[in-house]
């Protein structure tokens, strides 16, 4: 098949769609496949370009947006024809909704093509809009954007999320299209673990107490990370040999660094700044930690918390969206905003080497439904469905 897709999120941006995104164009390269993908173009992110086998990535003239290393593709259909004209494709995905999602629509319009939809967000979460000061704000643009979606998405012959329970809350909210579960993919096969021996040298190495939580990923405002450095200031009193490990970096980083001093645990928490995805990953540094922690009550089904558990990480998180699918018997779950039942959680994984050993056992037995080769081939059946269709 010949496959395009329009996204305003792609490598080398840090976000968990772009990562997404990324391993399936990569599989179906590896499988035959030719990919041509429609983005932002991201000259300011000085980061290694994407590469793959029959994958083709295409850069939109675009101009900054309100959020960091988010670029809004304008007048970008008439370079996109150009392309898709000559490629010939098969199936139209459209993977995001901002600017370039307009260019998809017209595309798929224009030369015939079936088009298929990706729902990544929870747009109706009024955290993903905390940037506005407004309540009154947030309740517009939380109407604004479903309208938006609805009109959107209604284009598309066939659209797709990974989260049952975002189907559940679309269908609650009247949206107006059938959507299909497909979550995202991971390369368990490439996962390596850490000896004790390397442990112990990388734990040197970024001044690492015995026992470390584990936050990784964007670090930007609406993931209330702060919550999570709050919890962790009541655990460190209890248990001051543990370290805070935080792997990222974003627009709210100097003020989480910020407040780590102000409460006075700053010597407990290790910033490293941007590590890349993939160098992340083959060192295996994931693997130092003892817990993976997250504060985000806005995820649908999280890249991080995803290869956290291909670790073999227990989970502690918010009882909000995606989490609940992904954290069961695995971790533990407790109510936005709650400090202190997140450090309590925290504690009895900490306290309890065999209840530890047993949550990462069973992530590392759930993660086996994320492979790349599963959800690769659940994605070329749902095209080849809807092409027949069509």
């Amino acid at each position: 098949m010949r496959i395009v897709y329009f996204t305003d999120m792609f490598l080398p941006q840090a976000n968990g769609v772009a990562t997404s995104l990324g391993n399936f164009a990569r599989e179906l390269g590896e499988r035959g496949h030719e990919v041509l993908i429609f983005t932002p173009k991201l000259d300011h992110i000085k980061r290694k370009k994407f590469q793959a086998k029959n994958v083709r990535v295409v850069s939109l003239p675009s101009v900054p947006s309100f959020y960091t290393e988010l670029n809004l593709v304008i007048f970008g259909l008439p370079k996109a024809l150009t392309y898709l004209r000559k490629f010939d494709p098969d199936i139209i995905h459209l993977q995001s909704t901002m600017t370039i999602g307009i260019d998809a629509v017209m595309a798929a319009k224009l030369l015939k093509k079936p088009l298929v939809g990706s729902i990544h967000i929870y747009f109706t979460n009024s955290d993903f809009l905390r940037f506005f000061k407004y309540k009154l704000a947030i309740k517009l643009l939380n109407k604004i954007a479903l309208r938006y979606i609805n009109f959107l998405y209604k284009k598309c012959d066939l659209l797709l999320t990974p989260s049952q329970l975002l189907i559940g809350e679309l269908q609650q909210r009247k949206f107006k299209k059938e959507v299909h579960y497909l979550p995202n993919g991971l390369y368990l096969n490439d996962v390596k673990f850490l000896t004790e021996a390397e442990k112990s040298r990388l734990k040197k190495k970024y001044r690492l107490e015995d026992q470390v939580v584990l936050h990784f990923g964007r670090l930007s405002y609406e993931k209330s990370i702060e919550d999570l450095i709050k919890s962790f200031q009541i655990l460190v009193e209890k248990y001051p040999h543990t370290s805070l490990l935080i792997i990222g970096d974003g627009p709210a980083k100097k003020s989480l660094m910020k407040l780590t001093h102000h409460l006075g645990i700053g010597k407990n928490v290790v910033f490293t700044g941007f590590i890349a995805h993939q160098k992340l990953l083959s060192s295996s540094l994931l693997s130092i930690a003892d817990i993976f922690a997250t504060t985000s009550q806005m995820e649908v089904n999280p890249m991080v918390v995803l290869e956290a558990m291909m670790y073999g990480l227990p989970i502690v998180g918010v009882k909000q969206a995606g989490l609940i699918e992904l954290v069961l018997e695995n971790g533990f779950l407790v109510e936005p905003n709650n400090t202190k039942q997140l450090a309590e959680s925290m504690e009895k994984i900490l306290s309890d080497p065999k209840l530890k050993k047993e949550m990462g056992q069973r992530s590392l037995k759930k993660i086996k439904d994320y492979s790349i080769d599963k959800t690769t081939t659940q994605l070329i059946n749902y095209y080849r469905d809807i092409i027949v269709k069509k």
